[in-house]
Order: C-alpha cells, then structure tokens, then sequence
C-alpha cells in the first residue's frame, strides 16, 4: 500500500500528504517485520530495525526544521543505506534458518 501511496508523489497532489500517508503505511508494515523478529529471538536484527526507525525520525524533524534541512539529504543516503542492509540481513537469516546453511570464512589452505 504504501508504494501505491509513493506514485502520487509524482502528481499535482500536496507532497508532504503524500510522504506522510506513504510513512504511515510503511510504518504498518514494519511493525509487523518487527513483531516476527521478536517473536523469533532475532534481538540484534530487532535493534537494528529500531535504528532504522530513529532514523526515519530524524529525516522528518530534519525534513520538516527549516534551519536543518541542509543535512537531509545526507541522511536520507544512511537511512535508506542501514534499510537495505536490514532488509538483506534478515533475508539472508532466513535463508539460513530454512536451508541450514550457514556462511563461513573459506579456509585459505584450500586458496588456489
């Protein structure tokens, strides 16, 4: 839902109704994310998702503090950074939970 909400950014619709209505539903979806961690046991990945929350909080006081809007674009590049790290953290901890197979360091004896 909310990336249906985010094709209306590029219309004659109010940007900040927009943005907010695309946050809200994201943050539907999050909290669902969050309520599987937890249930899992998966704490560091849990406490990573709430950095990502913070900073989600930073880029709207920044966003919406005329003074500090300057450095929102810097931070709009971490959070969307740390996001997709998440994201692909918790992929790859359920890929291996379901397979079994764990990543490891190759033994550089058998190296070329």
């Amino acid at each position: 839902m909310s990336m249906a909400i985010g094709f209306f950014l590029f219309t004659k619709f109010d940007h900040d109704i927009i943005t907010n209505l695309a946050s809200l539903f994201g943050l539907i979806a999050m909290t669902g994310t969050f309520i599987g961690l937890y249930k899992n046991g998966w704490k560091t990945l849990f406490y990573f998702g709430l950095l990502n929350i913070i900073l989600v909080l930073v880029n709207n006081f920044l966003y919406y503090n005329k003074e500090l809007i300057l450095y929102l674009p810097l931070v709009q590049k971490i959070t969307f950074l740390t996001f997709l790290i998440w994201i692909c953290c918790i992929n790859l901890k359920i890929y291996m939970v379901r397979t079994g197979k764990f990543w490891t360091w190759p033994d550089p004896g058998c190296v070329g």
